[in-house]
């Protein structure tokens, strides 16, 4: 039976991803995790080798369905300004719609596992090369200009990523409406990439 299909496999992620979230990684453990799900230990190593495997297995979900959410928000988008809108409004469209996913991958720190597979690093990156991609389009045709698109690109995540972390903490200022926050914060970053040849 593929791992996609086997409910077990998937209640232990689920549950796995519950515990990280509610508890931290300092206090996840197989036999906790077994526990919650009421299967003995030994049937959780039936899927995952040790703690690291699993911990990786559910970044490696999250991500591919934040790659999905993104890679389906840019199709059929065919300007740079559509294309640069589409990745970040998939990018923040998966965060809210999937919130305990979008914080698995970015809460456990990665000197407290074992280091993530090259390979799977590379497939984890695939959604921030697409957005390298679309600035480097848009240096060639002129609607950008940027002199280093992955430091762009970087950046551009990284006010993202703050943007999302101020509304799911709750630090939001409580004079400021949430969606209208997120959706000037957003129209920020894409003029403020475009605005240099008056493009919107």
């Amino acid at each position: 039976m593929p791992e996609q299909e086997n409910p077990l496999r998937d209640q232990i992620l689920d549950t796995s991803r519950q515990l990280l979230l509610e508890k931290g990684h300092a206090s996840l453990s197989m036999r906790s995790i077994a526990k919650k799900v009421g299967v003995t230990a030994t049937s959780i190593y039936l899927y995952f080798e040790n703690k690291d495997h699993l911990l990786h297995t559910l970044i490696e979900e999250s991500v591919e369905e934040l790659s999905v959410s993104i890679e389906n928000a840019v199709e059929g988008k065919n300007t740079v300004p559509d294309q640069l809108e589409a990745i970040i409004k998939g990018y923040t469209d998966f965060a809210f719609s999937y919130p305990e996913k979008y914080q698995i991958i970015y809460m456990v720190r990665s000197e407290a596992m074992s280091r993530y597979p090259k390979e799977k690093f590379r497939k984890a990156r695939r959604c921030y090369e697409l957005l390298v991609r679309v600035i480097q389009k848009g240096v060639e045709t002129g609607v950008m200009n940027e002199e280093h698109p992955v430091i762009a690109a970087y950046s551009i995540w990284g006010q993202l990523h703050g943007i999302i972390s101020v509304i799911q903490n709750q630090r939001l200022d409580s004079r400021i409406n949430k969606d209208e926050y997120l959706s000037r914060s957003i129209r920020h970053i894409i003029d403020g990439y475009l605005v240099r040849t008056k493009i919107s």
